[in-house]
């Protein structure tokens, strides 16, 4: 097995995606601080940030962060395009989160954004029913990713866990996480759906976030994680026989739910869930890094396809938690990871300080 990453090549790939990207991210422009926030993060990890950039151009992203920074008389966030008016309606819960991730791998001193504001909008978009919604306006769009969202944004502005609770309500957030708990023990975007190892890490993370980590059942998410990696071995040889998206090349990988393909995301969405419960140790290793290694990373543009398919191409999500899964299971060539925040250790370190 080739154990090793082009590090070179990965940060080429990243530095492009900051840079220069196809048309076919046109219609992501509303999302740009998502790519910056995946690949200044990968940089990080890859310890290149600071020689991929000048100080001077690295200022330089910081102010086309703030540039999106709205700030009214009660609140304050980020939108997550420039061709948005200014105003309050156009604040959004992920753009701000991005914007405040970006900004610590920056390295930021925080000293041009209203903490109290923002926290005023965190707690404007939770709703009746305890969970949150992405913007003051759209309420009927909610699940638990933006429950994950808001409640990282709340611990980067609040260090002390104690007090989140100032912001959320957290006993209603805590019932609205743990309905969405299926039989299996994974969770859902809406209750009764199928169980989802994205939304599995939303739950978790945001139960981190808001100290509730032991206070739901962690056994039968303990078997729905397990469960997640993919093998073909004398206990389950005959459903790679029956099963249409049974795949020797996925061996090792993850996939989200029941019967699908494996995928790099997957990947890192269980081995972070497991990181915050402690049980990271659990799932094969080895395999794991095969899969990543040598099945989905790109060696000819760099970065990570989503999966095994060798036409697929490098987009900036799976090449970051391509690098996020190797930091987890602990390859020499990438630094550590801080899975309650996601993001590299070095600015949770920097976040201490602030």
């Amino acid at each position: 097995m080739d154990g090793l990453i082009n590090v070179k090549m990965h940060t080429m790939c990243h530095k492009r995606f900051l840079s220069l990207l196809p048309s076919k991210y046109q219609s992501e422009d509303s999302n740009k601080l998502a790519i910056a926030y995946f690949s200044l993060a990968s940089l990080q990890l890859l310890n290149t940030l600071e020689t991929s950039f000048t100080v001077e151009e690295r200022q330089k992203f910081i102010d086309f962060i703030y540039s999106h920074l709205i700030t009214t008389d009660e609140y304050s966030g980020f939108c997550g395009s420039l061709i948005y008016n200014k105003t309050e309606e156009s604040m959004e819960l992920a753009a701000t989160c991005f914007s405040l991730q970006c900004l610590l791998i920056l390295k930021d001193n925080f000293k041009r954004i209203n903490r109290r504001k923002i926290l005023n909008f965190v707690k404007a978009c939770q709703l009746s029913n305890g969970g949150f919604t992405n913007g003051l306006l759209s309420k009927y769009v909610k699940d638990l990713r933006y429950v994950m969202i808001a409640t990282t944004i709340s611990r980067i502005l609040v260090k002390d866990r104690s007090k989140v609770g100032e912001i959320i309500d957290i006993p209603k957030l805590y019932s609205f996480i743990l309905q969405l708990q299926s039989y299996d023990g994974g969770f859902s975007m809406y209750p009764g759906d199928e169980s989802h190892c994205g939304m599995v890490f939303c739950a978790v993370d945001s139960l981190f976030n808001i100290n509730q980590i032991n206070k739901f059942n962690h056994k039968l998410l303990l078997d729905f994680l397990t469960h997640r990696q993919i093998d073909f071995n004398t206990f389950n040889k005959p459903e790679y026989d029956w099963n249409e998206y049974a795949d020797m090349e996925d061996i090792g990988g993850f996939n989200g739910r029941l019967n699908k393909y494996g995928d790099t995301c997957y990947v890192f969405w269980s081995l972070a869930s497991l990181k915050l419960l402690s049980l990271e140790n659990i799932v094969n290793t080895e395999k794991a890094l095969d899969f990543l290694l040598n099945k989905t990373q790109n060696f000819k543009m760099g970065g990570f396809n989503k999966t095994t398919d060798p036409d697929e191409f490098p987009d900036p999500m799976h090449s970051f938690l391509g690098l996020c899964a190797l930091s987890i299971l602990n390859h020499e060539q990438v630094s550590q990871l801080n899975c309650q925040l996601v993001i590299p250790q070095l600015s949770y370190e920097h976040w201490l300080t602030l």
